[in-house]
């Protein structure tokens, strides 16, 4: 259980700040839909309505109980803010609201405000002055939260004031809380769930008050599900192994809500979500952002990514010097002492409540450095970005994210499990450095090979680049050389398969070339025959060539004798015995290929400046 030990930390070391920090322990997030304004008195001065769009607005800080916060149905109050039919009329729910915030009230840690808000609670006119301000009980599902105005006083919100907060947390733990209980809870296995008992805290290794439940809503507000749970006495949650659920976990109050508190912070802070149920998160424990693992959307790479930083990258090297700058500036920020966490958690069994760690690692700065640099450098290729400003598409230098490469592999409309499944298994190869599984490489490849499918020019380039990106990133694993393939074309390479694939390309320009000039926008045989090119390559190139004869001929010598040599100088790069096998090509005839077109476009642009400054 060390990511709680870890969460602790994270939460001692941030709670103290100002702005941006976790929940107090004992509280909980909930949105509120009423602010009922009081003066020192507990007289009612008017209520306001919040609108639910102003969601920001909306969240409230709330003191709970362990039980209240992790209730689902039945009667289990909040001790301040809570929904109607708590805080008013005659049910026993509201008899149990009143009753916890009296003892509250009257306990040696109640003041000025809490004992104003009872006070005002006692009278049981809320609904009525509800409906004076123009508050129906059924216009929505009404949450309340609580604001005394006391002159002189700087936070006359509740749910703000850190001195209610103190104050909730000295009487929770007090005894004064577990004498409510006795007092209030008839039955014993109701005392027992509200009561903790002193025993031996797991985490500290020191006699504690031992949680009875444990918090919820850790991705958002509205999550229920748990990562600690042990009311399942029927089925085998525990049974087999121990006794009782205390001997499977016996983790302190204090340390299981600030551990919650801090996870909660940092999913909402810095987490990712993928899918419908798997959320990533990385931390330190000084609570500092960490660049995300799974997306390039973050504050991190703010500056590798800009509009105007995407159309310098000319060449992998200065790509790759400004990534390292970029994590290596980052990462002067983060003590060297301090080990960095990185935890996944999903949804067991969708809609059951329960929370699984699908993986925990902890790593030392330098090892994540390193981690990173490896995965980051290793899918260098070329990327074609969305210039939002500009509307148009900027080819560049790059890699893609593990949701891109999920998609390459099985399509832009993958459903939310396959992609959180897939992610799962991508999470450790950048985290180890090991080879993205064989069997995602040969889906990327398979699909890159199928090109003609997809009209969508801009998911064509995101297709064929991040096959290229991970087939050249599994070969760096596998033969531990950053050097195997680089951006630029190779044109001493003679490798059958990365030779084949610029043989591909030169009949695909060629043939395009013509169609442009006949004004035609279908597609070139090479791209209708790339998927058989790339299961019997000798014998589709017979085809491909002798097709493209009948375009030679509407180009101008000069041209077609241009291209004509480029294809005899890239044959004679074969040797015959390559030349004439048929077996299936691997993903390195895709760089073959894309590195001939990129050469292509990269002349095709150096031509046009020139005769610019000629015609100058």
């Amino acid at each position: 259980m060390s990511w709680i030990a870890e969460l602790v930390k994270v939460y001692d070391n941030t709670i103290g700040r100002t702005g941006d920090k976790p929940y107090p322990i004992y509280h909980i997030a909930n949105n509120a839909s009423i602010t009922v304004i009081l003066d020192r008195k507990g007289k009612f001065q008017k209520a306001e309505k919040i609108e639910s769009k102003d969601r920001e607005n909306r969240v409230t800080c709330m003191p709970c109980t362990e039980s209240s916060a992790s209730r689902t149905s039945g009667a289990d109050a909040y001790p301040l803010c809570d929904k109607l039919e708590y805080v008013c009329g005659n049910s026993e729910k509201h008899e149990k609201y009143i009753h916890l915030l009296k003892n509250w009230a009257e306990s040696q840690w109640g003041t000025e405000k809490i004992k104003a808000v009872f006070s005002y609670i006692s009278a049981g006119t809320l609904e009525q002055d509800l409906e004076s301000c123009g508050i129906k009980k059924d216009d929505i599902l009404n949450f309340i939260r609580w604001r005394v105005e006391i002159p002189g006083d700087l936070c006359p919100d509740l749910w703000k004031d850190p001195v209610i907060q103190e104050s909730w947390i000295h009487f929770y733990n007090s005894e004064d809380f577990d004498i409510y209980c006795k007092n209030n809870f008839s039955q014993k296995k109701d005392i027992d769930d509200r009561v903790r008992k002193f025993d031996l805290d797991y985490i500290t290794g020191e006699k504690a008050k031992i949680a009875v439940y444990h918090p919820s809503k850790i991705r958002n507000s509205g999550d229920s599900a748990k990562l600690i749970s042990s009311n399942d006495i029927k089925n085998f949650t525990f049974r087999g192994r121990f006794f009782s659920d205390n001997e499977a976990c016996q983790i302190s109050s204090d340390a299981t809500q600030k551990a919650h508190s801090a996870l909660r912070w940092l999913m909402g802070r810095q987490g990712a979500s993928i899918g419908n149920g798997l959320s990533v998160v990385s931390w330190n424990e000084s609570g500092s952002k960490l660049p995300s693992l799974v997306s390039t959307d973050d504050f991190a790479f703010e500056d590798l990514f800009t509009d105007e930083k995407i159309s310098e990258y000319n060449t992998a090297m200065e790509f790759a010097k400004k990534l390292r700058s970029c994590l290596l500036g980052y990462y002067k920020d983060v003590r060297n002492s301090q080990n960095i966490m990185v935890m996944a958690i999903k949804e067991a069994i969708p809609g059951k409540g329960r929370v699984s760690i699908v993986l925990y690692r902890e790593l030392q700065k330098s090892d994540m450095l390193e981690a990173l640099n490896k995965w980051y450098g290793g899918l260098t290729w070329y990327i074609t970005y969305k210039n939002k400003k500009e509307r148009k598409d900027v080819h560049s230098i790059g890699f893609p994210v593990p949701e891109e490469i999920a998609k390459c592999a099985y399509g832009e409309r993958i459903k939310p499990d396959l992609l959180e499944k897939t992610i799962q298994r991508i999470l450790p190869c950048i985290l180890d450095g090991t080879v993205i599984p064989l069997d995602l490489e040969k889906q990327c490849v398979r699909n890159a090979s199928n090109l003609s499918i997809q009209k969508d020019k801009f998911l064509r380039c995101k297709i064929l680049e991040t096959a290229c990106a991970v087939y050249k990133y599994n070969q760096i694993i596998k033969t531990h050389n950053e050097e195997v393939y680089t951006l630029a074309l190779d044109e001493t390479r003679t490798s059958r398969d990365y030779l084949y694939g610029r043989l591909l390309a030169v009949v695909h320009q060629e043939e395009k070339k013509v169609l442009f000039e006949m004004k035609e926008t279908r597609e070139t045989n090479a791209l209708r025959y790339m998927q058989q090119f790339s299961m019997k390559p000798a014998t589709t190139w017979k085809i491909l060539y002798e097709k493209l004869l009948p375009y030679k001929r509407r180009l101008s010598p000069g041209i077609s004798e241009w291209f004509e040599k480029k294809i005899q100088d890239i044959s004679a790069l074969f040797s015959a015995e390559d030349y004439m096998n048929d077996k299936p090509l691997s993903g390195e005839y895709l760089l073959g290929f894309q590195c001939q077109l990129k050469d292509f476009r990269k002349k095709t642009e150096e031509e046009t400046l020139v005769s610019k400054s000629e015609e100058v």
